[in-house]
């Protein structure tokens, strides 16, 4: 009896546990669901039956929105962009990370990349744009790279620190006992095993380059240098009544970063939580 009564409460603990994970996920999908059903309508069905499927599918809202509104030049430019403040943040923060986390330990300087994360990027605003004035930066997408590097290194670094710092010392010994160089150390042995921690802070890293609206308005001003975030944006002001076409944007501009944490999302997961047991 006992048995039986400690059974029933079990299943009725995970039967409310599911029905709240079934509910967050709904409320979770649902807009993502609303956006894809209206950038499939016309303003009639998406002011007539806001909530309902599209009666007729309307495919031209991409067509339109990609070669029309340009939308092809500035997706490849946000992705330009995104992937070479990976290349940068990735190398520079790996390397940082094994100096102050394996070789130097350093304290003071961990903490001051750590305080780049309290910093909000507003207050950077108007000295980046004087700096990169003054450099010729201004309306180039390299000041854009420069920038989105610089404002996620803090971050970056404060993931990479703890990753690097959970890989066992024992490694680098034994590479030394080897005959391994410095360099041989960390590009054969510490970099492939730090590949959770890689994807983590990529992973983040390429979202907030990607969906950044903020430091993309501030230094690019030219049609052709735009992001897919300026584009977007500027689509209500060319297209002011067309909801449709603002939808199939947001669609293009999601679609990368669902693939991109589909791919790495094993690597995410293993990156955010090294560290948390040791033993």
């Amino acid at each position: 009896m006992h048995f039986f009564r400690k059974s029933w409460k079990y299943q009725l603990t995970a039967m409310i546990k599911y029905l709240f994970l079934i509910i967050t996920a709904v409320i979770s999908l649902y807009p993502f669901l609303w956006v894809v059903c209206s950038s499939l309508k016309d303003n009639n069905s998406i002011f007539g039956d806001p909530f309902g499927l599209p009666e007729k599918v309307l495919w031209e809202n991409y067509r339109e929105v990609w070669s029309g509104a340009d939308v092809e030049r500035n997706f490849f430019n946000s992705m330009l962009v995104c992937m070479t403040t990976l290349v940068i943040l990735v190398i520079v923060t790996s390397m940082g990370s094994y100096i102050l986390t394996r070789v130097w330990k350093n304290g003071l300087l961990s903490a001051y990349f750590s305080l780049g994360i309290m910093i909000p990027i507003h207050a950077l605003l108007i000295p980046s744009v004087l700096l990169f004035k003054k450099m010729g930066l201004t309306d180039n997408l390299f000041g854009l790279v420069l920038m989105y590097a610089a404002a996620n290194v803090s971050f970056s670094m404060y993931i990479m620190n703890g990753f690097f710092d959970g890989i066992p010392k024992e490694m680098d010994e034994a590479a030394t006992i080897d005959g391994c160089s410095r360099m041989q150390i960390f590009f054969k042995v510490i970099f492939p095993i730090a590949k959770p921690g890689i994807a983590t802070v990529a992973t983040l890293a390429f979202l907030n380059c990607w969906n950044d609206l903020l430091l993309g308005l501030v230094l690019i001003s030219s049609p052709q240098k735009k992001t897919l975030t300026l584009a977007i944006s500027a689509l209500k002001g060319s297209y002011a009544a067309r909801y449709g076409l603002l939808c199939a944007g947001f669609v293009i501009s999601i679609v990368p970063v669902v693939i991109m944490y589909l791919l790495f999302q094993k690597q995410v997961i293993a990156g955010m939580t090294a560290g948390a047991v040791k033993g």
